[in-house]
């Protein structure tokens, strides 16, 4: 998606540091298109207690992070919780996203979610209608503004075990959008974790400084392949994208970001790190409805709360994973799960190599 909002540090379990880039991706979609409903091709009739919730994404719904958004909200709505609006492809620039945001809640919408760093474009709003309930990404929260949380390097550890098992160069590496919070975390994670089933493995880290161009994404990932890297993983819509591009032909395994692109290059694809806006938006929703929502607060769901997982690839197959490697990967993520391991959390530090 388009990231060209900074965003900070959440508070809580992935405290997203001050001033971080949205997280993720891809293209440009204008000046927005607004949809109505509960899923593509189909009307869903909301329920009497249905919470009126508007829907806000920076890009088109076929980008990994804003497709996510999308299915999120479009389930809701099919579960009759809200009666959804849904903008895509909305302007990037403050005023102009503060103005969908505005039309939004002039309408009534009684949960406006901007679903980027748009705290800029979403607090003087706010202000001016203090019933109403916002959320965004951002530094804090504020009396009718929530924040998400995004952990997401929880499951970048469990990549990165798979990652230190597969390698045959012991050289691994990661491409994101920007050294932010988000990012930089995920990265260590990865690393991390691939150093718990390989301690050998040495990783190349490329910050790419934009979020929406694949094309210089899959350069910057060429050249960690041709310094050796055989492992990648992408943090960030246009890197997922660079990256399956980069690796389709090549005896090289990558680990996609955000939602399922494994299709791109189904074979080089050991899985991807999911984020589930899902658990947000359903549990904003209820304390919208049941007046529970203000003050704002940070909506956190790691790995226990079905926020982040690891999700396998069944077509990878240009290396195996051990059946040990498996074993050892499930373990761990049920100890995340029960909470008798804690992934480090590290958000910032050295910017790459």
């Amino acid at each position: 998606m388009r990231r060209t909002r900074l965003r900070g540090p959440a508070i809580g379990l992935l405290a997203v540091g001050l001033m971080v880039l949205l997280a993720a991706c891809g293209s440009d979609n204008g000046g927005g298109s607004t949809s109505t409903g509960a899923s593509a091709g189909a009307s869903t009739t909301p329920s009497k207690k249905a919470v009126g919730m508007a829907l806000v994404l920076p890009c088109g719904s076929s980008d990994p992070w804003c497709n996510q958004g999308f299915n999120a909200a479009q389930k809701l709505a099919s579960e009759g919780v809200v009666d959804l609006k849904v903008t895509t492809g909305a302007p990037q620039d403050t005023a102009g996203a503060s103005q969908v945001i505005r039309q939004y809640a002039q309408t009534g919408k009684q949960l406006v979610v901007a679903y980027s760093t748009w705290a800029d474009a979403t607090n003087p709003v706010a202000t001016k209608f203090p019933k109403t309930n916002f959320a965004t990404f951002g530094i804090k929260p504020t009396s009718n503004v929530a924040l998400f949380d995004e952990p997401i390097y929880q499951a970048a550890y469990l990549a990165g075990m798979i990652a230190g098992a597969v390698t045959k160069s012991n050289t691994i590496s990661g491409a994101a959008g920007q050294d932010v919070p988000l990012c930089h975390a995920e990265m260590e994670a990865f690393q991390a974790g691939a150093k718990r089933t390989n301690p050998k493995v040495k990783q190349l880290t490329t910050y790419v400084g934009d979020w929406n161009d694949a094309a210089k994404s899959q350069q910057a990932i060429l050249g960690q392949v041709n310094r050796g890297s055989d492992v990648v993983l992408a943090c960030g819509g246009a890197q997922a994208t660079g990256m399956a591009q980069a690796i389709k032909n090549k005896k090289v395994t990558g680990f996609g970001y955000v939602s399922d692109t494994s299709s791109q290059a189904p074979k080089n694809i050991a899985g991807t790190v999911i984020y589930d806006p899902y658990p947000y938006f359903k549990k904003m929703a209820e304390d919208t409805q049941a007046g529970k929502f203000q003050p704002g607060k940070l909506y956190s769901f790691g790995m226990p709360q079905g926020g982040v997982k690891l999700e396998l690839n069944s077509g990878y197959s240009v290396a195996e994973i051990p059946a040990s490697v498996k074993s050892e990967v499930e373990k761990v993520q049920q100890q995340i799960m029960d909470g008798s391991f804690k992934v480090p959390y590290v958000p910032t530090g050295n910017g790459g190599s």
